[in-house]
């Protein structure tokens, strides 16, 4: 079977400004977003099962669980239904960036799960409704689908590239 593997690198906030908060609850941003080294890897495989088996190797403790919560299980299942695929993922992510601490594990994990599917089916959706779908998967994924520098405004989910900075 065809497989593909897929690195998720961590990202910090170079600045962060919190303007208020927003009627949809969600506060209101201004960020730089830069990924660093740090990554996880997450590899895809297809499988004629028609379902996702996804399995956490490294430190599981770090994904907060391999269930249908698990925002890897959320984005291929998203995707998935999106593009109408009968055919099932074998998912295995590998953890080295902890989810909610601010790094944004969780979040490049499921954009990761989103270009490695695409890759992994050789299908292709339109960038705009690919970052419409991301960001319905948590504020700061639409970001990892380019990672960098970028400029985030809005919940985080409205990015703007920026030249990047020389290496540290």
């Amino acid at each position: 079977m065809k497989s593909v593997r897929v690195p998720a690198y961590a990202k910090v906030n170079l600045c962060l400004d919190v303007l208020g908060r927003r009627a949809d609850g969600y506060h209101e941003l201004r960020t730089i977003f830069q990924t660093i080294t740090l990554h996880d890897t997450l590899e895809l495989e297809a499988n004629r099962a028609g379902r996702i088996d996804l399995r956490i190797i490294g430190n599981p403790a770090l994904a907060g669980g391999p269930g249908l919560d698990n925002l890897v299980h959320r984005a291929l299942d998203k995707l998935r239904r999106e593009l109408r695929l009968r055919q099932g993922v074998r998912a295995v992510l590998t953890k080295r960036i902890p989810v909610g601490g601010g790094l944004g594990g969780g979040s490049s994990d499921a954009a990761a799960a989103l270009i490695g599917l695409l890759r992994l089916t050789g299908k292709r959706i339109e960038a705009a409704h690919l970052a419409e779908i991301a960001s319905g998967l948590g504020a700061d994924v639409p970001f990892f689908l380019h990672g960098g520098r970028a400029l985030g405004i809005g919940r985080g989910d409205e990015t703007y590239p920026l030249p990047d900075v020389p290496r540290r």
